[in-house]
Formats: structure tokens, sequence, C-alpha cells
């Protein structure tokens, strides 16, 4: 009688199966009982390795990060990174400052897929090619002078109550009130000044923009023991019963 997987004159010997296995792609044949296994790598499966795995659709974490496209291939995968991003999973921030072209004596900052260019004193633009032109001072000592990045001209932000490309031409509010709800309320004259206005309130009011109500009992006219009740413009005595 002669056991399956064994041979010899007393059945004591276990032929190698693994003599012309058909394990593919780097497969291990392991002997068994009359056959053999296929110990695959981890990029093939199947009984002989022959079926390769996908290791975009295997479970857990990503493969590509930061976004990168995770594209399957025989025995393996590559990552398609998004701009700014390298290595084989996509986690390496690429050095955009390498290839940068700021101008020399600025500072290159790298950004992700992008840099920007951190200009020295004097020197404007998006590489600091240019020169700054506020260096001359054209606005307003008090206004804000600024540089477009891509023409090197001048602006300037006025500060309030100036206006003009310079902000040296003074803003006539009491002109624009013409046009508009005056700045002064309750009746006032508004008086004109340079960078602002002043408003001439008319009798009981006061504030800036006469706003407020002018309290003539602030100055105590009436008799003490009486009430004072103030008016518009004007304050009345309440006397105490008795009195007149």
């Amino acid at each position: 009688m002669t056991l399956s997987g064994f041979t010899g004159p007393s059945c004591e010997v276990n032929p190698d199966d693994c003599v012309g296995h058909q394990c593919q792609n780097g497969g291990t044949c392991q002997d068994g009982l009359g056959t053999y296994t296929c110990l695959c790598p981890d990029a093939w499966a199947g009984w002989d390795c022959s079926e390769d795995v996908d290791e975009c659709e295997v479970q857990g974490p990503p493969r590509c990060r930061n976004g990168g496209t995770c594209q399957n291939s025989a025995g393996g995968f590559h990552c398609v990174c998004v701009s700014g991003w390298g290595g084989t999973g996509c986690e390496e921030n690429l050095d955009d400052c390498v290839a940068a072209t700021c101008a020399p004596g600025s500072t290159c900052l790298d950004r992700v897929g992008s840099f920007s260019c951190l200009c020295p004193p004097g020197r404007t633009g998006l590489l600091c090619h240019m020169e700054d032109m506020c260096l001359s001072q054209p606005c307003h000592r008090e206004a804000q002078c600024n540089t477009n990045p891509l023409r090197g001209s001048t602006f300037c932000v006025c500060q309030p109550g100036y206006t003009g490309p310079t902000c040296h031409q003074d803003l006539d509010e009491c002109q624009m009130a013409q046009q508009g709800p005056s700045p002064c309320e309750h009746g006032g004259s508004c008086l004109n000044t340079p960078g602002s206005f002043d408003c001439l309130c008319p009798p009981g009011y006061t504030g800036s923009r006469c706003e407020a109500d002018h309290n003539e009992c602030l100055s105590q006219p009436c008799h003490p023991g009486s009430t004072c009740l103030d008016l518009l413009a004007t304050f009345q005595c309440l006397c105490p019963p008795g009195t007149s």
C-alpha cells in the first residue's frame, strides 16, 4: 500500500513537489504532500502568483497623499502628484525656490506649488525686480503709498478728509452735502475745514454734528428748591407750592 504523497520502499520519502513548480513573479514554492503552495510577494496573488494585486484598491490609508492620484501597475503602483508635491507617496513638498527667479538681494519663501519673494528695502514687484517708487514719497505724508506688483506704478490710499491721486486735495464734505444728507443735524450749518468740517449748531443743540440736545438746566438757572425742566433751546422752572 502506498500513502499519497510518499514514496520509497517503506513509504518514508516525501518527494519534493517544488521541482518544476509554476510559481511566478518571485513566488516561493513550499513543498506539501503530493502538492506545493506558492508564497506570493505582496504585489501578487493567486495559486501561482500570477494575479496582480491592485494596491490602489487595498483597504487602509491612501497610498498617495496631498491630493495625489494612485495608478496601479503590474507588480506595483505609482502616484501622480499635484503641483508642488513629490516623492513615492506625494508626501514631499518640493522646494520651488530651487528654480525661483527672485532678484539678487531678495529672499525666496517656498510655498506649496509656488514661491514668493521677500524684497529688501527699496525693491518691489513679484520678483523684487523693480525699484520701489514710494521712496520718493509721492503721496501726502498721512496717506498710505502702495506699489502695483506688476507694473511698479504707485497708488495712494488717502487719509480721511482728503482725495486726489496723491491725497493732497481737501475733500469738501459740505459741498458733498448739497448732493445728499448734510453731515450736520437739526439744521446746523456746515463749515469746511482742511481734512474735516465743523458744524455751527442752532440754539438748543450741541455736538460735533449738532446731534445732541443742549441741556440749559446744567447752568442751574432756577431758584434753589425749584425744579428745572429742560426744553428745546430754553428751560422752564417748576416752583414749589406756595411760591411764584
